[in-house]
C-alpha cells in the first residue's frame, strides 16, 4: 500500500566527476591523481600540449579517448579547450590529519576561508595558497563554496597539490588551530585592523579571509588575534578574497625568507 508521506528513493550518485582544460588536465597527471579516462577532441590531437598530456597518460595507463564535439558539450560554456579528465570525486583532508601536519611544521601556513560562495574565487584562493606554499585550505561544509569540477578548474591545477579541509564549525576550528600554536590573523576593515605589513606571519599562522561582500563574520573576527588590513588608494573600498588572499600569503612569504623567528 503507498503511504502518501514516504519519501522517494535518494537518487545514486556517481563518485565519478570531470575536470576540463589543458592545464588543468597536466596537472592532474602530474599529481597522479586517480583518473579513470581523458578525452581528447578530434580537432586538438595535433596541439604540442595536448600531445604532451596524451604521452603522460598512457605512461600512467590512463585510457584515452578521441571524441567528437558532442561529447564536450556537457561542459557547457566551460572553457574546457577541448581536454577533459572523468577523476574521482575530490577528497577533503581530515581534520585530524591537517592539525597533525600543522603540529609538525613550525613554519605551517593556513588559509580558512569564512563563507565564500564563489567557486572561480575558491580555485584562485586555492591556486595562491599552493603557490604560496600553503600548509592547508580550511572550509566551511555549509553555505559556502566546495571543491568542485568549477573549483577545480579556476585552481589551475592547485587542487591536485593541496589540501583543502571541509569542517562544520569555522571557530571551533580556529579554536583548534590556535591550540596547535598557530596565531591568527584575519584580513579586514574594521575598526582597529592594522596595515597587513605590520602582522608577524612567521611561524605557525592563519590567514582567514572573509566572504565576497561581507567580509569576515562577527564571531570569526572575535576569534583572531588580530585583524589585518590592506590599503587602497583608489576609489574601490576592498579587494575580492582571492586578491586579498594572494596580497597576505605572499607578504608571509616575502617575511618568511628575509628573517627566521627569534
Amino acid at each position: 500500500m503507498h503511504r502518501r508521506n514516504a519519501r522517494p528513493p535518494k537518487k545514486r550518485t556517481s563518485d565519478d566527476e570531470s575536470i576540463a582544460g589543458i592545464h588543468a588536465v597536466a596537472e592532474a597527471l602530474a599529481a597522479g591523481e586517480r583518473i579513470e579516462k581523458i578525452l581528447i577532441g578530434k580537432n586538438r590531437t595535433t596541439d604540442p600540449a595536448v600531445q604532451a598530456i596524451v604521452r603522460s597518460a598512457k605512461m600512467a595507463g590512463v585510457p584515452v579517448q578521441i571524441e567528437g564535439e558532442e561529447a564536450f558539450r556537457r561542459f557547457g560554456s566551460e572553457r574546457h579547450q577541448h581536454v577533459a579528465a572523468v577523476v574521482k570525486r575530490y577528497v577533503y583532508a581530515r581534520w585530524e590529519d591537517i592539525r597533525t601536519a600543522v603540529r609538525g611544521n613550525a613554519d605551517a601556513l593556513v588559509v580558512v576561508l569564512d563563507h565564500i560562495e564563489d567557486p572561480q574565487n575558491l580555485g584562485a584562493v586555492m591556486r595562491n595558497a599552493e603557490g604560496a606554499g600553503a600548509t592547508a585550505v580550511v572550509i566551511p561544509d555549509r553555505r559556502a563554496a566546495g571543491v568542485t569540477p568549477a573549483t577545480r578548474r579556476a585552481a589551475a591545477g592547485a587542487a591536485s597539490h593541496l589540501r583543502v579541509a571541509s569542517v562544520p564549525n569555522l571557530v571551533r576550528s580556529i579554536e583548534d588551530l590556535k591550540a596547535d600554536g598557530c596565531w591568527v590573523y584575519g584580513l579586514s576593515t574594521g575598526a582597529g585592523a592594522v596595515t597587513y605589513t605590520q602582522v608577524d606571519m612567521r611561524g605557525r599562522c592563519v590567514i582567514v579571509v572573509g566572504a565576497e561582500g561581507k567580509g569576515l563574520s562577527r564571531v570569526v573576527a572575535e576569534k583572531c588575534d588580530r585583524l589585518a588590513q590592506i590599503p587602497l588608494r583608489g576609489k574601490v573600498k576592498s579587494l575580492n578574497a582571492s586578491s586579498a588572499a594572494a596580497i597576505a600569503l605572499f607578504e608571509a612569504m616575502r617575511q618568511r625568507a628575509q628573517t627566521p623567528v627569534a
